[in-house]
């Protein structure tokens, strides 16, 4: 049976598509290996949102061809296969194919030319998720990798933001059949998955014979075994009462919402082409708050984007200052080739771009770090991820809120899928608790 050697860059959509990959592989009687100069078929799925994400991947693509058998083969998949589909062959020509994320459908022709049966069965071994990031061998233990399992509700994006270059390496938007949804959703049911995450670059423009995102939470809510439900990623042009409304209706649904507002000043949301001001983002998430009390509202946060004026970056640093997000993921802009903010004038310098950044994450620390203390002798439910990578003596998981807890091991929980964890300490990083 051939061998697979998989390894995913980037968000959770591409880990998503590593797992169709895989399942696909998997069916068609292929193994999985951590080490790359044992496998058959070498596949790198790649991420091409930001240039460090491009730079791992053709670093790791010159570590293959050092590696790499001469009778295996190696796939690129994935946004960067798309992007740089004219020019990877020259800067790596030992790449034997490439497959956008349009392409996935002709993957299983792909094996077959290599020479993959097609009539076997799948192998007897369960099939293993792939490894993330560039560190394989590194994720949740395998009786944990399962409890969390991501599904597609969409594919592509028409939003075209300046800095994103997702529409031109995915495509238009595409809803996928609530069917097909709830079906793989029931899949990884069986299979032991407590949690499901719904996946799309806007899972807000979902729309399918008329059924909209709200209706399609309120559907596969009801899907019985299903006990944590989210969903990533909103955009807020798009994000509606009717969405929250079925939201406080779900008693499956966690209690967290990733609404990216990217910026606190319109001249620059303009410029973003992010079609919202911060007044309506503002009273979106009101309404939020007043329907959803003590949910976590978590959000993105672009620094020193073209054109952002020190008058700019105050208004995003006040919207942070006020304690608007319980978390925020705050990156320095990082220009896109063949994306229209690469060309806007004027750029802000790089060191200005840092300097926004550290004080914007710092004003977040803090609002984080209060959130956190609100937990303090409260007793959570936990989603294990298993032993702490930090201190293998301690477990680690996530709580609804997405939280990482912390706990001693203990054999009497050593297994379990939920812990019931007591928190004593609060850190910015998250919490540190005992069995309850």
């Amino acid at each position: 049976m051939p061998s697979i050697y998989l390894q995913t860059f980037g968000c959770q959509m591409n880990v998503a598509d590593s797992n169709g990959l895989a399942h696909q592989a998997w069916s068609l009687g292929c193994t999985f290996t951590d080490a790359p100069d044992e496998a058959d078929i070498l596949i790198l799925n790649t991420c091409a949102i930001r240039e460090k994400a491009e730079m791992r991947v053709y670093s790791r693509l010159g570590q293959l061809k050092a590696i790499k058998r001469a009778q295996s083969k190696l796939l690129v998949a994935g946004c960067l296969a798309e992007k740089d589909r004219a020019i990877m062959r020259k800067k790596a020509p030992h790449v034997d194919a490439l497959l956008g994320p349009r392409d996935y459908r002709q993957f299983k022709a792909l094996l077959a030319d290599w020479g993959v049966p097609t009539d076997l069965p799948p192998p007897e071994t369960p099939m293993r998720l792939p490894s993330a990031e560039d560190a394989p061998g590194e994720d949740s233990p395998a009786q944990y990798a399962h409890l969390r399992a991501l599904v597609s509700i969409t594919r592509g994006c028409e939003k075209f933001c300046t800095y994103c270059i997702v529409p031109y390496t995915r495509g238009p938007l595409e809803s996928i059949p609530p069917e097909e949804i709830e079906g793989q959703i029931q899949r990884e049911i069986r299979c032991g998955a407590k949690e499901i995450t719904l996946l799309g670059q806007n899972v807000n423009s979902y729309l399918y014979e008329g059924l909209n995102f709200a209706g399609l939470l309120r559907r596969v809510g009801r899907i019985e075994g299903l006990e944590r439900l989210t969903f990533l990623t909103s955009h807020p042009h798009d994000f509606n009462r009717d969405v929250v409304d079925a939201l406080a209706e779900l008693p499956n649904i966690e209690p967290r919402l990733h609404l990216p507002v990217q910026c606190g000043s319109n001249d620059v949301l303009a410029a973003m082409a992010r079609l919202y001001t911060i007044e309506q983002y503002l009273e979106k998430i009101a309404y939020f708050r007043e329907r959803l009390p003590r949910w976590a509202l978590t959000t993105d946060i672009i620094c020193g984007f073209p054109t952002e004026t020190e008058s700019d970056f105050l208004e995003t640093l006040g919207l942070v200052e006020r304690g608007t997000f319980e978390y925020a993921f705050v990156f320095a802009f990082s220009p896109r080739a063949g994306t229209p903010a690469a060309t806007m004038e004027p750029q802000v310098p790089q060191e200005e771009r840092l300097r926004r950044l550290q004080a914007v994450s710092a004003a977040q620390n803090e609002r984080t770090r209060r959130f956190h203390e609100s937990f303090m002798g409260e007793t959570v439910s936990v989603l294990v991820s298993g032993p702490s990578k930090k201190d293998p003596a301690r477990m680690a998981g996530k709580t609804g809120h997405n939280i990482t807890v912390i706990w001693p091991r203990e054999a009497s929980t050593e297994h379990k899928p939920v812990v019931e964890v007591a928190i004593e300490q609060a850190q910015t990083w998250g919490l540190v608790g005992r069995v309850a």
